[in-house]
């Protein structure tokens, strides 16, 4: 990674990751996650000194085929059925608990 290419670990980057992911964390909290996240960026970058010249692309990471089959029509449940087992419906629907995330 060239120093142009660097990304500037701190304490503001580390304070938009944890709001991404919702997490309010103290200033110990985002010390230590600057220090950690440093020292990670640092360990993968040795992968930036691997020769890959002669590596061709990996296009897939597994070599495993999915099983294909037919697609067959099958009968669904009828709508009463299924609704019959959901703990509360409402004009042909379940009714669920609503959700609400504060922003």
């Amino acid at each position: 990674m060239s120093k142009k290419d660097e990304v500037k670990v701190d304490e503001q980057l580390v304070e938009e990751i944890a709001s991404l992911a919702r997490l309010d964390l103290t200033k110990e909290e985002r010390e230590m996650f600057v220090s950690q996240f440093k020292d990670i960026l640092d360990y993968v970058s040795i992968l930036n000194e691997v020769n890959t010249e002669d590596v061709p692309p990996a296009y897939l990471s597994s070599a495993n085929n999915s099983a294909m089959r037919e697609d067959d029509i099958e009968e669904s449940v009828p709508t009463k059925e299924f609704l019959a087992n959901a703990p509360q419906a409402k004009d042909d629907y379940i009714v669920i608990p609503r959700v609400h995330i504060e922003q």
